[in-house]
C-alpha cells in the first residue's frame, strides 16, 4: 500500500533523531565494559575561561615539627610563646581540551524499511563497539602517558631502581630504563601498594559491603591468572574457600571488581586489550604495538579488524595500579546533555551527527548517509602520582602437558 511505504528522507529522520539513542548505548557500553572510565571522576570543562585551564592542588601540610616525636612542653611554661610555624603549599597543573573526530559505516537508506532496519542496526553496533573501544584506549594510554609514577617488574635490582617518580610534579615520568625479566607478582604488587599508601599518602576505595578498603589492579586476564595461581595467594583463598568463607571462594572464582571482595586490600580487573611493548624507544617511552590490524577488500571497498600478531607475540605489557582521585576526565558543558536527557560526564563521548545530504556527485539521489562523531575531552591532574603503571614480562603459559605411558597391550580379544 502507498501508505507504508517508507522514503529515504523519512528514514534520514529516523537516523538523525536516533543519535540520541545511540549516545545513550555508548554510554552504558562504557560503564558496563570499561575498567578504566570506572576508575576516574567525571567533570565538565568550563567554557568562556580559557583554551588551557589551570587546576590548582592543595598538597599535605608541611609540619614545623617532627612527627616522629612531636614537642610538647609544659602548659605552664608556654606563655609567650606561638610554638612551631607549619606551612601548606599548592601545585598548578595546566591542562586543555583534545577531540577526535571519525564517522561511521556508509549506510544505503534506499534499500526498503526491513533491509535499512538490518543494515542500520548492524552499523550502529558496530559503531557503538567502536567509539567504546577508542575510549577506553584513550584512557589506558593517557594514564600511561601522564602517571607520576611508574614501576618495573625486574629481578636483580633495589625496589627504588625499579621505581620512577613519586611525586605530585612527575607528571610523564618514564620507566626506568630497564627491561622487565618477569612477570609481575602479588608479592611486588603488595609491596608497591604498601609504598602507594605509606609513602605517597593515597587514599583508599572504600569498603563496600562484604569488601575492605583497596586499591586496584588492572592487567590482562593472564596477569590477574598468574596472581591467583601464585603459592600464597592460592593457598590462603584455597584454606578460606574449605573453611566455608565465602571470601575465599570469591578470590579463587571471581577476581573482578564487580564479583570478588578485595584481597589483602587489593581489587582486580582485566583489561582484554592491554598495553603491550617490544621494549624501549630511543626516547624512553615504550615501542608499543596496536592490538589489531585491519583487512581490506579492495573489491568490495570494505574493511575489518582482527588481533595482531606482532600484539599477541610481543613480550612486555603494563598493568595499572589505580587510587581514587588520579586524575579527572573532563568534557565540555554542552556534552553533558540537555533537560533531562543527562550524562555522567565521564561516560559522554562527545558529539554524534547523522549525515545525510543530496549532492551533484556521489549522492546524486540520497542513497547514502552515515554518523558522524567527535570525542572530546581533557585530562585534570589531580593527584597523578596516585596511579602507577607497572612494566612487566609476559612469559610462555604452562599448559600444564606431561608425558604419559601408552599402553601397548593389545585391545582386541581373541575369538574362541
Amino acid at each position: 500500500m502507498p501508505g507504508d511505504c517508507i522514503t529515504p528522507a523519512t528514514l534520514s529522520d529516523i537516523s538523525s533523531k536516533d543519535s540520541n539513542r545511540i549516545v545513550g548505548r555508548i554510554a552504558r557500553s562504557l560503564i558496563a565494559n570499561s575498567v578504566f572510565i570506572n576508575t576516574l571522576d567525571g567533570g565538565t570543562f568550563k567554557s568562556g575561561i580559557s583554551d588551557v585551564q589551570t587546576s590548582v592542588v592543595q598538597m599535605p601540610a608541611a609540619p614545623g615539627d617532627s612527627l616522629a616525636i612531636p614537642t610538647f612542653s609544659n602548659t605552664v611554661d608556654v606563655c609567650g610563646t606561638v610554638g612551631h610555624q607549619d606551612l601548606t603549599g599548592t601545585i598548578e597543573y595546566q591542562y586543555q581540551l583534545q577531540s577526535k573526530r571519525g564517522f561511521g559505516p556508509r549506510v544505503c537508506v534506499k534499500k526498503g524499511y526491513s533491509a535499512y532496519k538490518d543494515s542500520y542496526s548492524m552499523a550502529e553496533d558496530s559503531l557503538v563497539k567502536l567509539i567504546t573501544q577508542y575510549i577506553n584506549a584513550d584512557i589506558r594510554a593517557q594514564l600511561y602517558l601522564r602517571s607520576a609514577t611508574k614501576f618495573v617488574a625486574a629481578e636483580g635490582y633495589c625496589f627504588n631502581d625499579l621505581l620512577t617518580g613519586g611525586e605530585a610534579t612527575d607528571v610523564n615520568v618514564k620507566f626506568a630504563n630497564v627491561l622487565p625479566t618477569s612477570p609481575m607478582t602479588f608479592k611486588a604488587l603488595h609491596k608497591l601498594a604498601r609504598y602507594l599508601k605509606e609513602a605517597l599518602f593515597a587514599e583508599m576505595w572504600p569498603a563496600q559491603g562484604k569488601g575492605m578498603p583497596h586499591f586496584r589492579f588492572i592487567a590482562s586476564p593472564d596477569q590477574i591468572e598468574a596472581f591467583r595461581n601464585e603459592t600464597g595467594v592460592t593457598a590462603d583463598a584455597s584454606a578460606m574457600a574449605a573453611g566455608s568463607y565465602q571470601f575465599g571462594a570469591d578470590t579463587l572464582t571471581g577476581y573482578s571488581f564487580e564479583t570478588a571482595a578485595a584481597y589483602r586490600g587489593l581489587a582486580f580487573g582485566t583489561d582484554q586489550t592491554s598495553l603491550r611493548a617490544t621494549g624501549f624507544n630511543p626516547d624512553g617511552t615504550l615501542a608499543v604495538v596496536n592490538p589489531v590490524l585491519t583487512v581490506v577488500d579492495p573489491v568490495t571497498n570494505t574493511a575489518y579488524s582482527k588481533a595482531n600478531p606482532a600484539w599477541l607475540a610481543a613480550k612486555y605489557e603494563v598493568g595499572y595500579l589505580v587510587a581514587p582521585m588520579s586524575f579527572q576526565r573532563l568534557v565540555p558543558e554542552q556534552y553533558v546533555g540537555e533537560g533531562s536527557f543527562k550524562f555522567i560526564p565521564q561516560m559522554h563521548m562527545g558529539e554524534l551527527k547523522w549525515h545525510y545530504v543530496v549532492d551533484n556527485d556521489c549522492n546524486v539521489h540520497g542513497d547514502f548517509g552515515w554518523h558522524i562523531y567527535e570525542i572530546t575531552r581533557a585530562y585534570k591532574p589531580v593527584r597523578p602520582h596516585w596511579i602507577i603503571p607497572v612494566l612487566y614480562l609476559r612469559c610462555e603459559e604452562d599448559l600444564g602437558f606431561a608425558p604419559c605411558t601408552v599402553s601397548t597391550c593389545s585391545s582386541v580379544v581373541a575369538e574362541a
